[in-house]
């Protein structure tokens, strides 16, 4: 016991001596602990504004202008009058309801009223600038839009869910527009920041080709990249792989219907029984979402089946032999149209690849990625009059009036039976071999 006491007191002498030699240093060193703690928690949220926030420094690949920003960027800035549901139904957003009347012909979208564009000014009717052909669009009144057609037009309500921007990128959404650069006429930068008090910032740099992100994300200008079409470029980097599966686009070999070779529909349906399995990915079935609402899949099945597709093309007597067969594809689907074209090749198809950088007007096959609109109607991709978008230059009475009137029907459960008979009729039909949903990467950096 009196060794403890011995001790405590030996502390409060030294403590004591400290103290009295060293006082004034003590507060002094006080102070200045109490000083950077207080500038400290001071700056802490404008240092983090300025460099931790920005650390959110996202790289996409393409060429981009005020006119055709990626959707997801867009939406993030802006509303549309619509937004779409989880099954592709168009469901309130800047419109809180919606009517047709007159048969179709006109819709009225009732606004909502508590809306302000991010320079303060108020969102009304007179500010929606969608275009549409042989529409008219006529504000009532602030919160009361007008629209006139000639013809009943089903897709759009979903049509109306594209964001509704001013100039310059001012819209109504999550974020705003901080700042912006142009090379040109193309985006190279583009910052947003949330409309909420002290919310987060996204930093987006904009290149002309994916060796270019690349190495922007191995130099580290930027710490993500988005929609990555393979992530083995960086299985060697300390970066962490986010995979998504994109329902709304579909990869599919289109046959150029007006070919000699491709022009018979049995051709078409043995090439189909032709090609493997793609086990890495979800299969296509058919030419609609499976999200969709409209999604059918009591379609005709073309599972590989090789001994099939050699017996189909002996029974039409195609001349296989001497046939040539081009297949098109971009570089990043070499190795799928090598698959694909070793198979043909085994059943007796004489089969070549031609890589192009870009969509060729004339070619036999061509293998690539197509977008799907929320909407079922597909009637700009197999209508026959669609030359730029037919990619298939498919001419079908049968279908043709089934996209015709599906597009002019009201009725949700009538435009379910109309669209199920286009699936139906279409993937019998084979002016495409679908493969499969294709799959996109967000590759972030680890730190």
């Amino acid at each position: 016991m009196s060794l403890i006491i011995k001790k405590l007191r030996f502390i409060y002498l030294f403590l004591q001596v400290l103290f009295q030699r060293h006082f004034r240093y003590i507060i002094f060193g006080f102070l200045i602990g109490f000083f950077v703690f207080f500038i400290t928690n001071a700056i802490s949220p404008i240092f983090s504004k300025l460099f931790l926030e920005r650390k959110n420094t996202v790289g996409i690949v393409g060429t981009y202008n005020f006119s055709n920003l990626p959707i997801p960027i867009e939406r993030f800035i802006s509303l549309g009058l619509t937004d779409v549901s989880d099954d592709d139904e168009p469901i309130a957003a800047l419109a809180e309801k919606w009517e047709t009347t007159n048969d179709g012909k006109t819709y009225i979208f009732h606004l909502k009223n508590d809306i302000f564009w991010h320079d303060g000014m108020r969102f009304t009717a007179y500010d929606v600038n969608y275009r549409l052909k042989d529409a008219k669009l006529i504000p009532v009144d602030n919160n009361t839009l007008k629209i006139e057609m000639k013809e009943p037009f089903a897709p759009l309500p979903v049509l109306f869910s594209k964001p509704i921007l001013k100039k310059t990128f001012i819209g109504v959404g999550p974020y705003k527009v901080r700042s912006f650069k142009f090379k040109g006429d193309h985006l190279t930068q583009l910052i947003l920041s949330s409309i909420m008090s002290g919310g987060d910032e996204i930093n987006y740099k904009f290149y002309p080709s994916y060796e270019e992100a690349k190495l922007a994300f191995k130099l580290g200008e930027v710490n993500s990249l988005e929609d990555w079409p393979t992530y083995d470029d960086f299985t060697a980097w300390k970066a962490r792989v986010e995979e998504k599966t994109l329902y709304n686009r579909l990869f599919a070999v289109f046959f150029n219907t007006k070919d000699s070779f491709l022009k018979q529909k049995e051709v078409r349906q043995a090439l189909n029984f032709a090609i493997p399995n793609f086990p890495d990915f979800e299969e296509t079935f058919t030419p609609i979402s499976p999200l969709s609402w409209a999604y059918y899949n009591k379609v005709r099945l073309y599972k590989y089946d090789p001994d099939n597709a050699e017996k189909i093309l002996k029974k039409v007597g195609a001349s296989t032999s001497s046939a040539e067969l081009k297949l098109t594809t971009f570089p990043l689907d070499m190795k799928v149209a090598e698959k694909i074209a070793n198979s043909w090749k085994k059943v007796g198809v004489n089969v070549t690849i031609r890589v192009v950088n870009s969509t060729p007007s004339d070619y036999q096959a061509i293998l690539l990625s197509q977008d799907l609109s929320p909407d079922p109607d597909q009637y700009f991709l197999w209508q026959a009059t669609q030359d730029s978008t037919n990619l298939s230059r498919y001419s079908n009475q049968k279908i043709d009036m089934l996209l015709e009137t599906g597009r002019r029907t009201i009725d949700k459960d009538k435009r379910t039976k109309i669209y199920a008979d286009f699936q139906r009729y279409l993937v019998d039909d084979a002016p495409v071999a679908f493969l499969y949903y294709p799959k996109v990467y967000r590759i972030t950096r680890r730190y």
